[in-house]
């Protein structure tokens, strides 16, 4: 996979993890601790993309193969037996949000680029969670074979479903759909303590995008990451979401360049690369300093990337201070990028 296409997923770091045991006594991993199935949850059919998948017992040996579910699956107290690297150069291991749900160990791995249907079947899965996997039906056939698998809703572009209705979906497969719908509405609730406390971000022009020298483009509003943006009040360019019609992104040439200047400019990418390019530094944005840039091992980068409800609170707290600071109209100004 090539650096521009790395840029434009942003599932990050692709360190391959070596297999370790689980803190349950029979050694069997599976659903963690902290949280049971609700009475009466299964059996459970679950509708997405490619057709239903029944689920008739709670799932005790869960493999997730989209490149974040597995925060999700953390945050309700499942602990899967494996999961998928993120790609990228952000070491995920150490993502700070999750290191007290993983209790300090590793996940065994199923795949980077490519799922690793071999590794996927030897983990002896009762469910296999592949939501943010942009995979193909013949993928969703040979994983449906192994175990039940539950892929993404069908009415969103791949890596296009909403956190909140991800959280409840994958919540509702194992058991916990009250608990997923209660960690959508405390993580809801603080992004509307954010809102108020910002009326500034409330409808100001902004864009997610991505550039380098092997090319410039930006994300939909369907893109799960701009979702934070627009949950914060942020207006995403329709013009964006026009050009890039079924896909999460879409490529810009330089005669497009004008698309990205915005109030506020969050970038994927080297900001001494990006600015490089002397038709992106004549940008208003660039000119008065209202670019944040995302290299692919920042912490910012990464609890976007998964967009899950124990990485958002993560950002809230910790990153907007620096989208204020790109938005507040003045050149003094000093944007901090994040690190």
């Amino acid at each position: 996979m090539n650096r521009l296409l790395v840029l434009m997923l942003l599932l990050v770091a692709a360190f391959s993890v070596a297999a370790c045991g689980s803190d349950d006594d029979d050694g069997d991993g599976g659903s963690g601790s902290g949280s049971q199935a609700s009475a009466g949850a299964f059996p459970v059919t679950i509708e997405h993309k490619f057709g239903k998948t029944e689920i008739k017992a709670e799932p005790k040996r869960v493999v997730n193969v989209g490149y974040t579910e597995q925060d999700t699956l953390l945050a309700l107290g499942v602990k899967p037996v494996a999961t998928r690297d993120f790609l990228g150069g952000y070491d995920y291991k150490k993502r700070p949000w999750a290191q007290e749900a993983l209790g300090g160990q590793e996940l065994p791995t199923v795949g980077g680029e490519q799922i690793n249907f071999e590794s996927v079947a030897a983990q002896r899965p009762d469910l296999i969670i592949a939501v943010n996997t942009g995979m193909t039906k013949g993928d969703y056939g040979r994983l449906s074979k192994i175990a039940p698998t539950i892929a993404q809703s069908g009415d969103y572009v791949d890596f296009g479903m909403p956190w909140q209705e991800q959280t409840v979906h994958i919540g509702r497969a194992v058991g916990r759909e009250d608990q997923a719908r209660e960690q959508v509405r405390e993580v809801e609730a603080k992004f509307e303590e954010a809102r108020r406390e910002h009326p500034e971000f409330e409808g100001a022009p902004a864009i997610l995008a991505y550039g380098g020298p092997e090319g410039y483009g930006a994300y939909s509003s369907q893109d799960t990451r701009s979702r934070f943006f627009t949950d914060l009040g942020f207006e995403l360019p329709k013009e964006i979401d026009k050009i890039a019609g079924k896909a999460f992104f879409t490529e810009l040439s330089q005669e497009r360049f004008r698309l990205i200047d915005r109030d506020l400019v969050v970038m994927f990418g080297p900001q001494k690369e990006i600015e490089e390019n002397k038709v992106f530094g004549r940008l208003n944005a660039v000119k008065e300093d209202r670019v944040v840039y995302l290299d692919l091992d920042d912490q910012f980068a990464g609890a976007l990337g998964f967009s899950s409800t124990l990485s958002l609170p993560w950002l809230l707290e910790n990153e907007l201070d620096t989208l204020v600071a790109a938005v507040d109209g003045k050149t003094s100004t000093k944007v901090e990028q994040p690190k």
